[in-house]
């Protein structure tokens, strides 16, 4: 009787972990239109429009409701009481979005950047899109053949918030895709890779080259990040 519970435990545990990974993907069917066929929270960041302030490098700032849109990696905000919306444009006088309790440093021409943490001169960002990974081409009957194999291409992009009708002839897969940058205290933007951080703290290179050979860095891992930062912080 203990083995059986046991077993059944097991097989629910399996069934947990499964159904939790079974669906990474987003799918747009042949032909629909973005908006229409993938849900709002799954375009956007917030569940909602929120109300935020666009900060300029003059400091002047205005207020509006903004959320993010992961596809296009667009800042949307609402500019009418019947809820229609428009991209930011490419400002280079803007220097972040707020967005409730986020701040979101904004990269010319086109990036937003979140921020996660600060670290003395250095803060963290991360960047969240949805990518583009796969186009499945129509079999016998207008049906998707899913043959293709998974593969990375590129970001689907559009122009001032712009959603226009997808190939007419192939399903597409999106899944969620994170990157990391690290902003110094003069605004610029430094790659989170090796030769990012020795650009960024060449005051202390050999130190931190030191600390890089022995501990082994995933600068693709949000975690791997503050924790080398935590590190670089601690320098004199």
């Amino acid at each position: 009787m203990k083995l059986l519970s046991f077993a059944r435990f097991l097989l629910i545990g399996i069934h947990a972990i499964v159904a939790a990974q079974s669906n990474p993907y987003v799918r747009v069917k042949a032909g629909e239109n973005l908006t229409n066929s993938v849900s709002f929270n799954k375009r956007y960041q917030y569940p909602e429009f929120t109300l935020g302030r666009l900060v300029y490098a003059s400091s002047k700032s205005s207020a509006a409701r903004f959320n993010y849109n992961l596809f296009l990696g667009e800042m949307h905000f609402i500019i009418n009481s019947t809820g229609d919306t428009l991209a930011l444009q490419n400002d280079p006088t803007v220097q972040l979005v707020v967005i409730g309790p986020d701040s979101f440093y904004y990269e010319y021409p086109k990036s937003y950047w979140q921020l996660v943490s600060t670290y003395g001169s250095a803060a963290l960002l991360i960047k969240r899109t949805m990518v583009l990974i796969d186009r499945e081409k129509e079999g016998g009957y207008n049906q998707s053949t899913g043959a293709s194999a998974i593969r990375t291409t590129t970001t689907f992009s559009g122009t001032n918030g712009s959603l226009a009708r997808l190939d007419a002839h192939s399903d597409m897969l999106f899944t969620k895709k994170a990157e990391f940058k690290i902003r110094d205290n003069n605004g610029k933007f430094h790659m989170a890779t090796q030769s990012g951080f020795l650009n960024l703290f060449a005051k202390h290179k050999q130190a931190v080259k030191q600390y890089l050979k022995e501990n082994s860095i995933n600068f693709n891992q949000e975690a791997d990040l503050k924790k080398c930062l935590g590190f670089c912080a601690t320098l004199p």
